[in-house]
């Protein structure tokens, strides 16, 4: 599901992404906004900076609907929804990106 957002987009059928908007020195320059997945359609979010290069992570925490709790440039693929978290399109998962020595928590949610 494409969401509202410039910084989201739906990249094809199973993937959607998340820009994270960077300055030339690779700080973070605002909220990519919330994203929405839709798990019977076995979709996974790709985070990406916005110049291609700088270095971000992401961090869930212990509420991470996903099986890893971080993600990074390195690793910029969640994976699908874990098989017991419910899709529930009111339920929000928020999570830390931090880059450039800067951070922000954005969020997304698991719809049906």
């Amino acid at each position: 599901m494409a969401t509202t957002g410039s910084a989201v987009s739906v990249e094809d059928e199973t993937v959607v992404k998340v820009t994270i908007q960077v300055d030339p020195r690779g700080e973070l320059l605002g909220d990519p906004g919330t994203f929405k997945i839709s798990k019977s359609k076995h979709q996974q979010v790709l985070w990406v900076a916005s110049d291609g290069k700088s270095h971000f992570n992401v961090d869930f925490g212990e509420n991470s609907p996903f099986a890893y709790t971080q993600f990074s440039d390195v690793e910029p693929y969640s994976g699908l929804v874990r098989r017991e978290v419910l899709a529930d399109p009111v339920k929000y998962y928020k999570y830390t990106v931090s880059a450039g020595g800067k951070r922000i928590d954005p969020g997304g949610h698991v719809n049906p």
